[in-house]
């Protein structure tokens, strides 16, 4: 028990779990847009390591407050080899993509790197600054890359992922309550932990209404309804029993976690169904 502890602490310090699980995320756009060339949820995965590592440096080196910042300079040969191998993998698929999604790449590349350097003080931003920079790297980089026609259903997709992601992302600015300074102005410190927990929870209910709405409209299937609602049911309980008390563990292996759980669910649906 105590090695699996150990190497999901591992997989947490050297943010190789987050990469898997935004590349789970734009696995579920490839569900969800029935492609399976995996070639973007490859770059997802080795541009996620390079971007958290890189950030992670920048902000401890800048003397900003970090709960793995003693990990992470003990561990700087290791963490170094991990941005390297991030820059490797990401530059490998980068030169395979159309012009379109390169585009898209450099943009939220800027954004990645200006993110610690600055980005993140400006008050109100720092949540949809990382919504958008899921929201782009799980399913707009597929969108352009596989040339799908821009429509209204598309529209609601994206809407869909950023209320999902934005939902998930709030209770990492509860957890931050003790690191952020008061003038970032994060929803947790304008409105309070309640107030943003029901903000989690009507971004979730307002991505199960858009699913619905899709159905309706026979733009999503009944099999992956069933697994956004569940996904978002779940999701709602883990963000309930959010505080700044819980452990960095709940935050980052079970929140993060919520992004897996609704590939799972959606891969899940199709066996099934």
């Amino acid at each position: 028990m105590n090695g699996i502890k150990s190497l999901f602490h591992f997989l947490i310090n050297t943010n190789i779990f987050v990469a898997f699980c935004v590349s789970s995320l734009t696995l579920s756009s490839e569900l969800l847009f029935h492609s399976s060339k995996y070639q973007i949820s490859l770059f997802v995965f080795f541009a996620t390591i390079l971007t958290y590592n890189f950030q992670r440096i920048v902000r401890i080196k800048k003397g900003i407050k970090h709960e793995r910042k003693e990990w992470t300079l003990n561990n700087l040969p290791l963490v170094y080899i991990l941005i390297v191998m991030g820059t490797l993998g990401s530059l490998y698929h980068f030169f395979q993509f159309n012009t379109n999604t390169q585009i898209l790449i450099f943009i939220s590349g800027i954004i990645s790197i200006l993110y610690p350097l600055g980005l993140r003080k400006i008050p109100f931003c720092k949540i949809f600054i990382i919504t958008l920079t899921w929201t782009i790297s799980s399913m707009l980089l597929l969108i352009s890359e596989y040339n799908i026609a821009i429509n209204p259903n598309i529209i609601f997709h994206l809407s869909s992922r950023f209320l999902f992601v934005f939902a998930i992302t709030i209770p990492f600015d509860i957890r931050d309550i003790k690191y952020d300074n008061i003038k970032l102005k994060t929803i947790p410190i304008i409105f309070g932990i309640l107030k943003s927990k029901i903000i989690s929870f009507i971004s979730l209910f307002l991505v199960i209404i858009i699913s619905i709405f899709q159905f309706w409209n026979n733009k999503l299937s009944i099999e992956f309804l069933i697994a956004i609602i569940l996904s978002c049911a779940v999701s709602s309980i883990f963000i309930s029993k959010s505080d700044e008390k819980k452990s960095g563990f709940f935050f980052s292996f079970w929140i993060e976690s919520l992004s897996i759980l609704l590939y799972l669910f959606l891969a899940i649906s199709i066996s099934i169904f």
